[in-house]
């Protein structure tokens, strides 16, 4: 009777102290609503024992990571193990409950036990109030955390992070608040230290997130039974991104639609199918699958010749674009709306999504005489905007050549917001070009890109399993780099040591010493800074004077789309004197792009 009056009383306490405070701030004892990916083994499913006490309740603004302490061999059994743990906190310690809040074993299963609401515990000297507590059983000193169990790591942090909305700076082990321990342990603390828990964890937030499902223009368009195609002479400008939700080509789905008169395709750089690789001359050829005539954007002309438009109507353009000026697709597209305009031909843009999202915008506009394939229009280096709404600026504002305006129309995504990242769309990545792998690999290029055209001075990544991920040279030392760069404290991204061997490229079949780039906050960090900080941290560290030792027929000019940001920087090889100039085109381009935004 006692038992069952103390813990009726505590049920009682529990909802009214739920309904006392916000509903966001604190949950009640059983249920934070997991994602199945969690595979969380429940406190009821191991046999946890009630609450007989319990504590003030806590608001979650950190997580903080520890390991065990003790050896932990495969075969012992952990729920015995918790059972055990539960009556010896409760018994010896005096405290409420197990100590931390999630417990994960040698097979990465998770376990529920302390409820998160309540703080937990610790024999160290910090205050764990505020602190979401896991704990990796094993000791770490000794022992080597397995896959499996980084992975459960990384699902959880990434859970809670979003759920609690936990800064990455909040994100620590728990010998960053005391002196009075190694815990979690070398081995497992080095993937705090070193960024990768950071990495993983805010790439698989984006995955936790995925709850729409974007339909881009092509889908749409299908939907609409291709009225807008219909009766027309059709040619279509797409590459191996040119695909719907199921992976199926634009070319095919086309091709095959008894409504479409498809008559030619025409191929940027890589071609209609993505065989070729960066900057390779393509002549014109048949695709092998439809017997149709691929006339090459990337070969004698750059922009379609009046003998290629003559057998065609309309120009279907179809390609996903990385969201950042000097990524050649969008040149295309400027040119292939040029050429229409001049031969009385219509453009219709099949949108898809700007993998950077719709928000960000960084760096200058172009200006006169630094106009090339790399910088075709006056626009900022990341510009914000989907290939649809970026169309209908080109044509608007006269950024065409001789101003011209062609007739144009624009397939609209449906669910598609500005706020999203690629991974949220629900849609599958298909590699934009070879070095652009993922889905991330957007914002990497951003990051390196410009300082890649200095040749022969430094490798990116571009030749070696990480392209745009990287800053390395044979006479770099990789940790005193790392430090330098990561002495700037530059918000959402970290650096870490790193040596490799190229496989082709720069530095093919050298060992390389650098830093590699881990964004951490893929929303509010800055990109392009982070190639000049390095350029800083060479000059601070070595004495090197990279854009001048990599010049390459003014390419690195060019896709900055001016020499003033190298004029600048070379005064005094410091990162300060080339912002105000980096960013004053920001908000004049923000004011005029909004006009054509498709989408909030």
């Amino acid at each position: 009777m006692n038992k069952f009056f103390h813990l009726t009383a505590f049920i009682i306490l529990t909802i009214i102290l739920s309904n006392c405070s916000s509903s966001s701030e604190i949950l009640i004892v059983s249920d934070l609503h997991y994602p199945k990916e969690l595979n969380i083994i429940s406190r009821s499913e191991w046999g946890w024992k009630p609450l007989t006490e319990t504590l003030p309740q806590h608001k979650i603004d950190k997580i903080t990571i520890h390991h065990g302490g003790e050896f932990f061999p495969e075969d012992k059994d952990m729920i015995q193990y918790l059972k055990n743990l539960q009556s010896w906190s409760r018994r010896e310690k005096k405290w409420i409950d197990i100590p931390y809040h999630f417990m994960i074993d040698l097979k990465g299963n998770i376990y529920e036990t302390r409820p998160i609401n309540y703080p937990g515990d610790t024999n160290t000297d910090y205050d764990v109030r505020g602190h979401a507590l896991i704990c990796v059983v094993g000791n770490y000193e000794e022992q080597k955390i397995n896959q499996n169990q980084l992975n459960s790591l990384v699902n959880l942090v990434s859970f809670l992070k979003d759920k609690y909305n936990v800064p990455d700076e909040k994100i620590k082990g728990h010998r960053d608040y005391t002196n009075q321990t190694v815990c979690p342990g070398a081995d497992l603390y080095r993937y705090i230290s070193n960024g990768t828990i950071f990495k993983l964890v805010n790439e698989k937030k984006l995955i936790f997130k995925t709850k729409a499902k974007v339909k881009t223009g092509i889908e749409v368009l299908r939907e609409r039974n291709f009225d807008l195609l219909k009766g027309k002479r059709v040619g279509l400008v797409t590459n191996s991104t040119g695909v719907d939700s199921k992976l199926k080509s634009t070319i095919d789905i086309l091709f095959e639609s008894p409504e479409v008169n498809l008559v030619a395709l025409y191929g940027p750089e890589h071609g209609v199918r993505g065989n070729y690789s960066a900057g390779e001359y393509v002549d014109f050829y048949i695709d092998e699958s439809t017997k149709l005539p691929v006339y090459s954007l990337y070969g004698k002309t750059r922009k379609p010749t009046p003998e290629m438009l003559k057998d065609i109507d309309v120009l279907v353009f179809d390609i996903q674009d990385i969201g950042s000026r000097s990524y050649t697709y969008i040149s295309t597209m400027g040119l292939v709306m040029e050429a229409a305009a001049e031969n009385d031909k219509k453009v219709i843009i099949l949108d898809r999504p700007n993998p950077l999202g719709g928000n960000r915008i960084e760096g200058n506009i172009v200006e006169e005489g630094y106009f090339s394939f790399v910088s075709q229009f006056s626009i900022p280096y990341i510009h914000g905007l989907t290939v649809g709404e970026l169309a209908i600026l080109l044509n608007e504002e006269g950024m065409l050549a001789n101003k011209v305006k062609c007739k144009l129309s624009v397939v609209k995504m449906e669910g598609w917001q500005r706020s999203m990242f690629f991974e949220e769309t629900g849609l599958p990545w298909v590699l934009t070009s070879p070095h652009i792998p993922h889905p991330y690999s957007p914002f990497y290029y951003a990051a390196s890109g410009i300082i890649g055209e200095l040749r022969g001075v430094l490798s990116i990544g571009v030749g070696y399993t990480l392209p745009f991920q990287t800053f390395a040279a044979e006479w770099i030392n990789s940790v005193e780099i790392a430090a330098k760069m990561n002495s700037y404290n530059l918000h959402g991204v970290i650096f870490r040591p790193i040596t490799y061997k190229p496989y082709y490229a720069f530095g093919k079949d050298k060992m390389l010493n650098g830093v590699q780039i881990h964004i951490t906050d893929y929303k509010n960090v800055e990109l392009i800074p982070i190639q000049f900080y390095f350029l800083e941290a060479v000059n601070e560290l070595y004495g090197k004077n990279l854009i001048e030792e990599g010049k390459n027929n003014d390419m690195f000019d060019k896709v900055l789309g001016t020499n003033r940001i190298s004029e600048l920087f070379l005064k005094n090889q410091k990162v300060d004197d080339i912002l105000p100039y980096l960013n004053k085109d920001i908000e004049m381009f923000r004011n005029i792009s909004k006009k054509y935004y498709l989408y909030q």
